[in-house]
């Protein structure tokens, strides 16, 4: 069957799925064309030009930033709703076929997988930290994996990769062809030891720097982000705004901007796009929950839960968490006892979901007083008309953010 009928047929299931409410249909097309036709993702890749990005956390913000700079010049495809596994890229290269760039988000342990089917021109390392154990597996397994995918790409592709991250630094360096950022992130907690010999990594008293014995260091930054200003190679600079709050945002945008220059694309173009880009997927977007007007924020592991507390400092008093422990979450919870919740000391702290007693406990140890409510409408009463941050993990986020409630 003819690759173009194959997808008419999957479009066709994709909207029966969204007509009757049971999905998206983003994953029913893409497992329906991979089941016709293996090869579609390459085929549908070959007269691209392919940008992959993987990590574990930003890869949803990170791609649809790069998707806004990257249309300021280009038609583009992209999974704009974080479907990154197999099915999803394939559905993403589906929808846009005659695209010129494709923008793809990918899970971490699709990346070999993404660099045979897609020859990329741009690989973006962003990050490599614990996150859902029982599926992932150990931070240094994933960092073997990207390091062994590397050594297949295509002669000129190119690497993006965090220079302040030490698995993406191991997994890139021995790439002809990369490209350091820096956002001037401070310290990694997965990282004591050195993912090259496994001795005690060390580094400076500010965490900016790293380096072991063996030789294995951070690299000097092509492109560093400072005070808001990304200055690159050769002194050029621009200020990174961005329309997603967050430390993590702004690094981000600004690795956005680093990746449509290679693209030739300007700084002032692709920046002026980023800063439009005001939620994505869904986070930081708004719910109204009884007379509680909510803010969106998902947080599914240690390093995002620490990002996510930052952020959420700077907002309201009132915050709602929710955890649950799926199969899409992590199955494993023992995580919250790496995530320091001191910033939400002294606010108006509400929990719920399937693990509200693990949260609960966790934020007795941390000295944090706390309610254990039923659901979200729950809270909603008790919390009544005000601005609130409700933090959730993925299941719960993203049926919070379809407008399912409680």
């Amino acid at each position: 069957m003819k690759l173009k009928l194959i997808i008419f047929a999957a479009n066709m299931l994709g909207w029966v799925s969204r007509a009757t409410g049971r999905g998206s249909g983003v994953m029913l097309t893409g497992r329906f064309i991979l089941k016709l036709q293996p090869r579609a993702a390459q085929i549908l890749a070959a007269d691209k030009r392919v940008i992959v990005i993987s990590g574990t956390n930003g890869k949803t913000t990170s791609t649809a930033l790069v998707q806004a700079g990257i249309s300021t010049k280009y038609s583009s495809a992209t999974n704009s709703t974080g479907a990154n596994l197999f099915a999803g890229v394939a559905s993403a290269l589906s929808h846009n076929p005659s695209a010129q760039v494709a923008v793809l988000e990918v899970d971490e342990l699709v990346v070999p997988w993404a660099i045979a089917q897609t020859k990329p021109e741009l690989l973006i390392l962003l990050n490599l930290g614990r996150d859902q154990l029982d599926r992932l597996s150990e931070v240094r397994v994933v960092a073997h994996k990207w390091k062994e995918a590397v050594q297949t790409l295509p002669r000129n592709s190119a690497i993006l990769a965090d220079a302040d991250d030490p698995f993406a630094v191991w997994a890139a360096q021995d790439w002809k062809k990369v490209i350091w950022f820096s956002s001037g992130s401070l310290g990694h907690i997965d990282a004591s030891t050195c993912p090259e010999c496994g001795k005690v990594l060390w580094w400076n008293e500010t965490g900016s720097d790293f380096s072991c014995e063996c030789g294995f260091a951070r690299p000097k930054p092509h492109w560093v982000l400072s005070t808001g200003i990304l200055i690159g190679p050769n002194k050029e600079k621009v200020e990174v705004i961005s329309g997603i709050p967050g430390k993590a945002a702004i690094a981000n945008a600004a690795r956005a901007i680093v990746a449509c220059a290679q693209f030739d694309i300007s700084l002032t173009e692709s920046a002026r796009a980023v800063a439009k880009i005001k939620n994505v997927d869904g986070r930081f977007g708004d719910l109204r929950i009884g007379k509680t007007n909510f803010r969106l924020l998902l947080s599914k592991n240690p390093a995002s839960w620490r990002e996510t507390l930052a952020t959420t400092q700077d907002g309201p008093t009132n915050v709602l968490l929710v955890v649950n422990a799926n199969t899409q979450d992590g199955k494993d919870t023992s995580w919250l006892w790496d995530v320091d919740f001191a910033p939400l000391a002294g606010r108006r702290i509400l929990v719920c979901g399937e693990r509200s007693n693990d949260v609960g406990a966790r934020l007795t140890v941390n000295g944090i007083q706390h309610q254990i409510v039923r659901d979200e409408v729950a809270a909603s009463r008790i919390l009544g008309e005000v601005q609130a941050d409700l933090i959730a993990s993925y299941t719960a986020f993203h049926r919070l953010s379809k407008g399912a409630q409680g």
